[in-house]
């Protein structure tokens, strides 16, 4: 069947491919509630434990771009499924694992599944679905933004209930009734000719995952040599993936494409709110875990953020129609500033009473939350009138830096976490907000586009 040819579906199938984002971004951070039983059980540090929650954002980072083009050649419901049944097979597996080093590889193969549902998802929506336009993309946003909301609480309650493994052996059941629903109900769309060059594309692949690892080894306090051969692929690859772009910009994307300022402060937005994010999504648990709080109330005070994230998305739309997208995330990026720098001091004092501590820290993350949802509506608004989207590979290495950004906070937060100074830890947080405040403010204003209009 071809695009052209489609029938819009039915509301079921619409949902069941939402269904595929939720439970994507549900299965990335469903495991931070109990991370701190998680340490405990098998003895580890904090760094290696947060090193099973990087893991499935290494792994996004390597293969969102190769999961793009093959949605493309092979049609994206077709790869929405197979991820989704990596996922169902992943996820069970991590609930048998004798160790944390099986999770973590474990947790690598379910990033590489989840790989497939930012592209997949969106060609799919855009494909069946045309006369919803920017609607369906909505909802795709909040469909992610819900995943984001429950993985914490329903993480904390599974584990209240039964423990942390059952956490992995639920989600492994809800990816399976996922999986189903996609398969029975959503038509199969067919792929096309998608010219690429394999050799850039493998190259990027290795770049971005240098990339993403030389953070990460950072963060796990590696030994140096091992850092600097990581830090020499990076490099290399790099400047060999811009000589082949350069080369071949009809099958690689022509890097000068990149440099608009749309662009540029969408990612910078896009990857700062991910880095905040993932700074607390997994200090803020550890943190409280060493308060003596069981899974389930951490789930709870997390899920204050992430539903921040979506109660405010109307909000900010708003605002940004009212006033505009700069003013609206120079709002946001001064959120970005404080609220992490009162979360360091809050966290950094001595606490006579459990509930004021745990009220202050939800009204942060209350603020938090608003912060980032701003950052990435408009980082979204900005890139899709960006030149650069005329080239959906764009998407894809758009999407790539945003993961990195979040990789980038877990390693930030696996490094300064044990050295006991949320001062520097959250203030390292409000200083890339600040410097894509400055991005932002000394670029001036973009220049206006026909489609803006």
């Amino acid at each position: 069947m071809t695009e052209s040819q489609l029938r819009e579906p039915g509301r079921l199938a619409y949902l069941g491919l939402l269904a595929a984002s939720a439970a994507g971004t549900l299965s990335s951070n469903i495991m931070n509630a109990p991370l701190h039983i998680i340490k405990e059980d098998f003895g580890a540090t904090e760094s290696q434990a947060v090193l099973a929650v990087s893991a499935f954002t290494i792994a996004m980072v390597i293969f969102v771009p190769f999961m793009g083009w093959l949605c493309d050649r092979f049609g994206p419901v077709r790869i929405v499924i197979l991820g989704l049944s990596i996922m169902v097979l992943a996820q069970l597996a991590a609930g048998l694992a004798a160790n944390l080093e099986t999770i973590v590889a474990l947790r690598g193969v379910q990033g590489m599944a989840c790989a497939v549902m930012p592209p997949g998802v969106q060609r799919g929506l855009a494909v069946l679905w045309p006369s919803k336009g920017a609607a369906a993309m909505a909802a795709w946003a909040s469909a992610i933004a819900v995943g984001q909301a429950l993985g914490p609480p329903v993480g904390g309650l599974i584990t209240e209930a039964w423990g942390w493994r059952s956490v992995f052996f639920v989600q492994s059941a809800v990816c399976l009734v996922i999986v189903c629903l996609v398969a029975l109900t959503v038509p199969r769309v067919s792929g096309r000719e998608a010219p690429i060059h394999g050799v850039g594309m493998a190259i990027l692949m290795l770049t971005m995952g240098a990339c993403v690892l030389a953070v990460t080894l950072i963060g796990q306090r590696a030994d140096p040599v091992t850092e600097a051969i990581v830090a020499i692929i990076a490099s290399v690859g790099l400047g060999i993936y811009l000589f082949l772009a350069t080369r071949h910009p009809e099958r690689l994307l022509e890097p000068r494409s990149l440099w608009e300022k749309r662009f540029i402060r969408g990612t910078a937005n896009a990857g700062t709110a991910m880095f905040i994010m993932g700074v607390c999504l997994v200090a803020l648990p550890l943190y409280l875990g060493d308060l003596q709080l069981s899974a389930g109330p951490v789930g709870l005070i997390m899920f204050t953020m992430a539903l921040s994230m979506v109660l405010s998305g109307q909000s900010v739309g708003r605002l940004t129609k009212r006033y505009s997208p700069r003013i609206v995330v120079e709002v946001g990026l001064l959120l970005l500033i404080l609220a992490p720098l009162g979360l360091g001091m809050w966290t950094a004092a001595e606490h006579a009473s459990l509930s004021v501590l745990v009220t202050v820290l939800v009204i942060l993350l209350v603020v938090i939350g608003a912060g980032i949802n701003a950052g990435q509506s408009v980082a979204a608004f900005g890139i899709s009138r960006s030149s650069a989207a005329r080239n959906s590979m764009a998407f894809g290495i758009h999407n790539t830096i945003r993961f990195m950004g979040l990789a980038t906070g877990y390693a930030w937060a696996a490094l300064i976490v044990p050295l006991g100074l949320p001062l520097l830890l959250y203030g390292g947080a409000a200083a890339v907000a600040l410097v894509a405040l400055v991005i932002v403010i000394i670029g001036g204003p973009v220049e206006p586009r026909e489609a803006d209009a």
